[in-house]
């Protein structure tokens, strides 16, 4: 992973040093934890005003959602 950081232009040394670093490792834990309480599963996953949204073929309905700020039904919705 950190070979194909540098390939991007990151600097490996600090990746694989903030890899290991114990607070980056606890943020990820509580990022976690907070994804399972909230019934996260696959990816992507999004949540949009208190509703899941999971799989690519859902990003529509963010858009829907962006666009007029309710779920409502409107003539541009895809059946």
């Amino acid at each position: 992973m950190v070979e194909e950081a540098a390939g991007l232009g990151i600097d490996g040394d600090a990746l694989a040093a903030a890899l290991g670093d114990a607070r980056v490792k606890d943020l990820l834990r509580v990022a976690v934890d907070a994804a399972v309480a909230r019934k996260v599963f696959g990816s992507p996953f999004f949540i949009v005003d208190d509703q899941p949204i999971w799989g690519v073929d859902r990003l529509w309905m963010i858009e829907h959602w962006l666009r007029h700020g309710s779920w409502e039904r409107t003539p541009d919705t895809p059946l």
